[in-house]
């Protein structure tokens, strides 16, 4: 299986590339940036091999994204104490219950208007 490299940059001309990235990988995560809808299994990835090539560098960039989702979670809740958790849970994709157990895990108030009262005690 050939792999892939992916370039990015910014109007200033600064690139950082990545190279060996599985195909069926890069179509998906092109697909998901520009919100295609519908995903498609692999086709370029037909061996046993390649297939689970495709689904371990798939997984390490699901692990890595869920983290990052979080910690961009944790940020867009300590922006104000009067952050619009609808707004933050509506962006995640996730139900209000999953996006509280979120902000416990990195240390964030539940229950904002309790936090306050014993802050400011």
């Amino acid at each position: 299986m050939k792999k892939l490299y992916a370039e990015i940059g910014d109007a200033d001309g600064n690139k950082d590339t990545v190279f060996d990235i599985t195909p069926d990988l890069a179509n998906a995560f092109i697909d998901a940036l520009r919100n295609v809808v519908g995903v498609e299994a692999p086709t370029r990835a037909t061996s046993f091999d390649d297939l689970t090539a495709t689904i371990a560098q798939t997984s390490r960039v699901i692990q890595h994204l869920e983290v990052f989702r979080e910690l961009a979670i944790v940020a867009a809740d300590q922006t104000s104490p009067h952050a619009d958790r609808k707004a933050i849970t509506i962006a995640a994709a996730m139900p209000p219950s999953r996006l509280y157990r979120v902000l416990e895990k990195h240390g964030r108030p539940r229950d904002r208007k309790t936090a306050d009262r014993t802050t400011e005690k």
